[in-house]
C-alpha cells in the first residue's frame, strides 16, 4: 500500500531538510573557526561541505517546486514554501562565503593579525546568529527571529572595529601588514554572512505574519 503525504507533512519534511542544510553551514563555520585558531586543515574538506550545501539547495528547490505544482498551496502554506525558496538561497550563500572566507584566511600566514582584529569574535557572532535563526525557523518564533535581526548591529560594529584596527596597523607599519587586504576581506565575508542570517529571520517572520515589509 502506498501512503501519500498531505501538504502539512510535505512542508514539515521540507523544513527538516532546511535544518539539515543549515547544520552543514554551521559545520563550515566551525571549520573556519579552527583555521583562525591555527589548526592545520585541508581546504578540500570545506570545499566538500560547500558542494553538499549547493546540492541540498538544488534538492530542496525541486521539493518546493513539486509542492507548488502538485498542491497549489495558498495563504500560510504558500508563504512557507516561498520563504523556503528564499531561505535556501541565503544558506547557499553562507556556504559559499564560508569557502571564500577559508581561502582568505589560508592566505594569511600571520594569523595573529586575525586575532588582533577579533575575527574569532565575528565568527562566533555569525555562528550564534545562524543557530538562533535556525531555531526561530524550527519553532516559528518571531521574537527569536527579531532578536537575530538586532544581533546584526553587534556584528556590524565588530566589522567597523576590525576595519579601523587594520587601518591603524597599516599606518604604523606593523610586521605582516601586507596581509591586511586578505584580513579585511575575511571580515567582510563575515559581515555579509550576518546579512544572510538577517534575511533568514525576515523570511520566517514574513511566512508567519505575511508582512511584505519584512521581505529582503
Amino acid at each position: 500500500m502506498t501512503f501519500t503525504l498531505n501538504i502539512d507533512e510535505e512542508i514539515a519534511s521540507l523544513k527538516t531538510d532546511i535544518v539539515r542544510m543549515a547544520s552543514l553551514c554551521e559545520k563550515a563555520l566551525y571549520f573556519v573557526s579552527s583555521l583562525v585558531d591555527g589548526k592545520e586543515r585541508d581546504l578540500r574538506d570545506i570545499q566538500e561541505l560547500s558542494d553538499q550545501i549547493e546540492k541540498s539547495e538544488r534538492e530542496i528547490e525541486q521539493e518546493c517546486m513539486r509542492i507548488l505544482l502538485r498542491r497549489h498551496p495558498v495563504a500560510k502554506d504558500l508563504r512557507s514554501v516561498s520563504a523556503a525558496l528564499r531561505i535556501i538561497t541565503d544558506l547557499e550563500r553562507i556556504g559559499n562565503n564560508s569557502l571564500d572566507l577559508a581561502e582568505a584566511i589560508n592566505y594569511c600566514e600571520n594569523r595573529d593579525i586575525l586575532q588582533e582584529i577579533e575575527l574569532p569574535k565575528m565568527i562566533e557572532e555569525v555562528s550564534k546568529m545562524l543557530t538562533d535563526a535556525t531555531d526561530a525557523f524550527v519553532m516559528r518564533n518571531e521574537e527569536k527571529a527579531e532578536a537575530v535581526i538586532r544581533e546584526d548591529d553587534v556584528l556590524d560594529a565588530l566589522f567597523v572595529t576590525a576595519k579601523e584596527g587594520l587601518i591603524r596597523m597599516i599606518k604604523s607599519s606593523v610586521d605582516g601588514i601586507e596581509e591586511a587586504p586578505d584580513a579585511l576581506l575575511a571580515a567582510k565575508y563575515l559581515e555579509r554572512m550576518g546579512d544572510h542570517c538577517v534575511n533568514l529571520s525576515r523570511q520566517l517572520i514574513w511566512s508567519v505574519s505575511g508582512d511584505m515589509n519584512l521581505q529582503p
